[in-house]
């Protein structure tokens, strides 16, 4: 459905690109919207931080918690400053494009440096890296693809240049903790999120090799992954899922195969070589510098998608930068108008109908905000454990968006914390109902099974032997998806402990160390254990890995010294 919703944005956009009169506002209208985007963004990093609104929601939503890196960089209305990035970048080479074309009265100088300026500065607080790397190669080739003409322009460059340097001062000298030297530096650094990539990417190229051809399927890399994974990664249930390569030619080839990756590769090269063999024809309308700063923009996303991954927030940006190349391609004089006789009552009822339309699409649209903006006081209520306050602001946001997941999950972990502390099956029982919608919505999604085996152990713990028998079963069908989450193996374990199963949660606790040889919970456990079984040396080794695992965990250097 996304990928049909991409080709009719593709198709629209190309239909009315194809006529001379309509191309340029459709430029105007995806730099005008830039600018709010832009807009938005400097008045959240000048006023706003350390809380930043939309940061906290994104992460209330299922992305962790807000962490210093996050609230320093800009998000906007995209809740990441990964996707802003990504969205900033493509439009700059068609801001630049523009420029060069309003020498033939596209759209007033004054209006696009001033886009120029805030596109650009708002890029650079967002500190992507991969999506500055794209602007830079987008709006190269956009030059290149006119370079005759780049002299007689010469003077847009000098005023556009000093606009950058001026925003590159702006952020440089801002008071945040980032600054533009810092981050480009890091680029050639092997640390930090650049180990992560390498990481991911070394780990990826295994699984290519074991389906070369067709791949392991659309969407599975987070369930081969875990095969090939570096050592520590995705063993706890708050630990990132890695879904994605992070690289666009790797993610394909994991799960497409080479097959797939070939595909790609060919479109993208058939749109590029058939965009520049007929750049020439287009070369004394300005059409052409529109064009080139539309092939400037798919290239910007292209190269950042080698650092990161496409999302459904920026995506159809690319799309449409791709339609609006290919339309002016194809563009022709303007198509010869047909009138309608339509009446006063009758014209003005059809504009009242559109009206009406426009404005519930637009407030259906905000929906998920707003809901997403009481689901992220629910979670900070919940955490200052103000169970009831939190339950209600949970409720409310499934009454606006009873879609999405993560909203049942986390009023399931609610209502059972809520019926734990308060010995009241009716809130467990509703509890295990919500966790079974989430089920229902999204049944491949591992952390729906984990979260609610952790739930269920905690409401389990007090003798419900039924709950228990409960997570055993929730866990093993999240292991099912992905079988390398240590805390699962771990919980499973206990479960079995309080079921008086010793030798179950034995084997459990062993699968634990199978996955991560130095898990210090799992040691631990085992020493208990064996320690239940009257086997006190083994309770003594087990004890004492764990707190060589962990020297923080006295517990264990306790029982050691007991034995």
């Amino acid at each position: 459905m996304t990928t049909a919703t991409y080709l009719i944005l593709f198709a629209g956009v190309y239909g009315i690109a194809k006529d001379k009169i309509t191309h340029r506002p459709v430029a105007l209208a995806i730099i005008g919207s830039a600018v709010v985007v832009s807009l938005i963004a400097l008045v959240e990093y000048f006023w706003t931080n350390p809380y930043l609104l939309f940061a906290k929601v994104y992460c209330a939503a299922g992305f962790g918690e807000p962490n210093q890196f996050e609230t320093a960089r800009s998000m906007a209305s995209f809740g990441n400053a990964t996707f802003l990035a990504a969205y900033l970048g493509m439009v700059l080479p068609l801001i630049v494009s523009s420029l060069f074309a309003s020498e033939r009265r596209t759209a007033p100088k004054p209006l696009l440096y001033a886009a120029l300026f805030l596109v650009a500065t708002s890029l650079m607080f967002t500190f992507g890296r991969g999506a500055w790397l794209g602007a830079a190669a987008g709006i190269a080739l956009t030059g290149a693809l006119q370079w005759k003409h780049l002299w007689a322009s010469r003077h847009v460059i000098t005023i556009a240049l000093l606009l950058f340097i001026a925003g590159v001062t702006l952020v440089q000298f801002s008071a945040g903790p980032y600054t533009v030297g810092g981050r480009l530096a890091s680029i050639v650094s092997i640390d930090g999120s650049n180990l992560t990539r390498v990481q991911m990417w070394e780990s990826s190229l295994p699984l290519v090799a074991e389906r070369p051809i067709l791949g392991a399927g659309p969407d599975t890399y987070k369930y081969v992954f875990g095969k090939y994974k570096p050592e520590g990664w995705v063993e706890h249930m708050d630990d990132p899922l890695v879904d994605k390569a992070h690289n666009e030619f790797l993610q394909l080839a994991v799960t497409t195969g080479l097959a797939g990756l070939g595909a790609y590769l060919w479109l993208l090269v058939a749109f590029a070589w058939a965009g520049i063999a007929r750049m020439r024809t287009l070369e004394k309308d300005c059409g052409a510098w529109l064009a080139a700063g539309a092939i400037g923009a798919a290239l910007s996303f292209v190269v950042h998608l080698q650092f990161n991954f496409s999302h459904f927030s920026v995506s159809p940006f690319f799309w449409i930068a791709a339609g609006l190349a290919a339309g002016i391609f194809e563009a022709k004089n303007p198509r010869k108008a047909v009138a309608l006789n339509i009446s006063a009552p009758i014209k003005a009822a059809a504009l009242s109908l559109i009206a009406i339309v426009g404005l519930s699409l637009a407030i259906l649209s905000t929906s998920p905000l707003i809901a997403d903006v009481q689901f992220a006081k629910g979670r900070e209520l919940q955490a200052q454990h103000k169970l009831e306050e939190a339950l209600a602001r949970f409720e409310s946001a499934i009454g606006v968006n009873s879609l999405e997941p993560i909203y049942h999950i986390s009023l399931g972990e609610t209502m059972l914390q809520l019926g734990t502390s308060g010995n009241n099956d009716r809130y467990i029982n509703q509890g295990i109902a919500a966790f079974e919608q989430a089920r229902k919505l999204n049944p491949s999604d591992e952390q729906v099974y984990f979260r609610t085996g952790a739930a269920l152990l905690e409401a389990g713990r007090n003798g419900r032997h039924p709950l228990l028998r409960q997570v055993i079963a929730q866990h093993e069908r999240g292991l099912a998806l992905n079988p390398v989450m240590v805390d699962a193996y771990i919980d499973i374990g206990v479960a079995y402990a309080y079921l008086n199963e010793v030798d179950e949660a034995i084997g459990a606790w062993q699968d634990a160390l199978q996955i991560a040889p130095a898990s210090d919970r799992a040691y631990f456990n085992l020493g208990w254990a064996y320690e239940q079984k009257g086997d006190a040396g083994r309770a003594k080794d087990a004890y004492l890995k764990a707190y060589q695992s962990n020297s923080k965990m006295t517990e264990a250097k306790d029982a050691y010294d007991r034995l």
